[in-house]
């Protein structure tokens, strides 16, 4: 059995195994500033509980970036950088450092569920019936529309096309 809160966890999992969307999510990661884990926060909770409150979408990036610079982007950096340096230099204990390195990155994917279920403690669910799937597409874009303004970032053709892309492989999943 998974760790309590654990439903945004495997929505992450199963949407990042479908082709194209680690690239997407890198993509927003590495080139416009997303966290991942918002991005699928808010898509996720798009679908399942619909659209995210000012209040809330707020406290989900005063608790992610707080995780985010103190634990998830140091192990990430360090990962990152034992990377660099064994491509770079001819260490003599190269496996050794290899193996370092996977346990790091083990680390880091371990602090990022541990953000993705603080983030999913925040979502009250409402009572009643689930909205449509359809319903869920639209709060899902507005969550990241809302995402994107609240960290100043451009919605440029790049964002959006990634924001559809992602939209559009989960409706595929849920639907």
């Amino acid at each position: 059995m998974g760790p309590a809160n654990s439903d945004l966890w495997e929505f992450s999992l199963k949407l990042y195994a479908e082709p194209g969307v680690a690239a997407s999510c890198l993509s927003l990661q590495n080139r416009h500033g997303f966290d991942v884990n918002l991005v699928l926060f808010c898509i996720w909770s798009g679908f399942r509980h619909g659209e995210l409150t000012d209040d809330l979408l707020k406290t989900a990036l005063e608790t992610s970036d707080r995780w985010r610079e103190t634990v998830v982007q140091p192990l990430r950096s360090l990962r990152t950088r034992l990377k660099r340096d064994l491509t770079e230099s001819a260490y003599s204990s190269s496996s050794e450092i290899s193996a370092l390195r996977e346990r790091i990155e083990t680390a880091e994917l371990d602090a990022e569920r541990i953000q993705q279920q603080e983030l999913e403690k925040l979502i009250v669910p409402a009572t009643g019936k689930r909205t449509a799937y359809i319903l869920g597409e639209r709060s899902s874009r507005r969550n990241l529309d809302k995402l994107a303004a609240s960290l100043g970032a451009t919605l440029n053709n790049a964002v959006s096309e990634h924001f559809d892309s992602l939209v559009k492989v989960n409706r595929r999943l849920v639907g």
